[in-house]
């Protein structure tokens, strides 16, 4: 025992000392501050050499989508442009058709790996990551983009990037043009083309999945039953491209993947779209009545567009708003019709409540576009509503398209049944009466 004890101590004492010693192996040619100045300098390198500059699929909140943005970096600065993602977004192209670019400042540091930050404001690029943004979210979120990025890898043909603070990973990929302009042109005429609000999703004869676009937003939602009967729906968000839909993720849907959607591919239409290279699974263009479009959508009102014959019950229910919130202001976020967490009906943020009432379509002619429209007063109209319609005239607002019987009648009239970009209410009795709305979202009504 004494043996291995003394033999122990040796062995201590022999790691002790060459712990001690001054003569240390040195693994790297260089110091840890020259190293990491050397990888900042190599990923400069590689933003810099891109002679046409880049293209980044930009997103924030996955459920808004991706976007293009174009950057070239030279020297400490960055030169941008962007598609445009909303109507307070100073991007894509001006008046006179001309690209709208903006130049500003970036950094590359190091900081547990390279950060790549744009420092100074860019109007361009930082309307994505700006938490006061009217075109998305809620005041202090905004689209959820950020103007930090982590390097996680960059090379010539690929940068992969990941936002600093919410997480998302940004790809950039070297412009084969330095045509910026028609770039731009290509995926605004590509969006357009393949824009439906309803679509079906085919294998052969066999339907997988019926499918929306989710809002006004880069994304589809699929809607189908798994193999027990449950009925399922995922939103896949996606950047558009002169080719078709890049998705963020690959979409699966009952063992069937594909990550690309092309609008050059097989039959050359607008009615069917297909996986890149894959002719066994096609995205069908489905037109609906004008009433489905309305059910199924969300169709968002602005002060401006309810129309005169509207406009009291609108000032008087903003005046109700003023002591809705335990005596304090309630803010409207945004009020639309439509359909959100599987119900239909009038749905609106006041403050810190979310307000529903049912709505239901009775009586739809044969062409589907002159409805009823009846409002419930009690459940499922939940609690919010009801105090809302007996304290805070909202009543009177609900009166204005709707009725509790069914004796309203409404026309619905539209620009493009495929995809609606506006939904007029149009009153059968009496047609001056007109409310219009927007499958863009709107946030703060008494604002647009």
């Amino acid at each position: 025992m004494r043996k291995i004890s003394y033999i122990f101590a040796l062995l201590v004492a022999f790691i002790a000392f060459n712990a001690c010693t001054d003569e240390v192996d040195n693994y790297f040619d260089e110091s840890a501050p020259e190293r990491a100045s050397q990888t900042v300098a190599e990923v400069k390198k590689v933003l810099q050499d891109a002679p046409n500059g880049w293209r980044m699929e930009y997103y924030g909140s996955l459920t808004y989508g991706g976007y293009n943005v174009l950057c070239q970096f030279k020297g400490d600065s960055v030169l941008m442009a962007s598609e445009n993602a909303g109507k307070n977004h100073e991007a894509g192209f001006d008046d006179n058709g001309k690209l709208i670019t903006v130049s500003s400042h970036y950094t590359l540091d190091q900081s547990m790996g390279v950060i790549l930050s744009f420092d100074t404001y860019n109007k361009v690029f930082h309307y994505f990551s700006d938490p006061k943004n009217d075109d998305y979210g809620d005041a202090g979120t905004g689209f959820n983009g950020d103007f930090e990025f982590r390097v996680v890898s960059a090379t010539s043909e690929k940068v992969v990037l990941q936002g600093r603070k919410h997480g998302d990973r940004i790809i950039m990929y070297p412009m084969q043009s330095n045509d910026w302009a028609q770039y731009l042109k290509d995926v605004e005429n590509t969006k357009t083309y393949m824009a439906s609000s309803s679509y079906t999703l085919m294998a052969g004869n066999d339907t997988l999945a019926t499918v929306s676009q989710y809002g006004d937003y880069h994304s589809l939602a699929f809607y189908y039953a798994d193999s027990t009967g449950t009925n399922k729906g995922y939103a896949y968000p996606y950047v558009v491209t002169p080719q078709g839909y890049q998705f963020y993720d690959t979409v699966d849907v009952k063992g069937h993947t594909f990550i690309t959607l092309s609008k050059d591919y097989f039959d050359n239409t607008d009615e069917r779209f297909y996986p890149q290279g894959d002719s066994t699974i096609c995205l069908v263009t489905v037109v609906p009545p004008v009433v489905d479009a309305f059910e199924s959508g969300q169709w968002f009102f602005a002060y401006s567009k309810v129309g005169p014959s509207s406009e009291k019950a609108w000032d008087d229910f903003k005046e109700a708003l003023k002591k809705a919130d335990n005596g304090k202001e309630a803010t409207l976020y945004w009020a639309f019709i439509g359909t959100y967490n599987d119900k239909f009906g009038f749905h609106a943020q006041a403050g810190s409540d979310y307000i529903y009432v049912e709505l239901s379509i009775r009586e739809p002619n044969e062409t589907g576009d002159e409805i009823a429209l009846q409002y419930n007063r009690n459940s499922p109209t939940n609690k919010a509503a009801q105090v809302f319609m007996k304290s805070y005239k909202l009543t009177p607002i609900l009166k204005t398209f709707s009725a509790v019987n069914n004796k309203f009648r409404i026309k619905l009239e539209t620009d493009n049944p495929r995809k609606p970009t506006y939904m007029k209410l149009v009153s059968v009795e009496e047609p001056d009466k007109v409310i219009e709305l927007s499958a863009t979202g709107v946030n703060y009504p008494f604002e647009n």
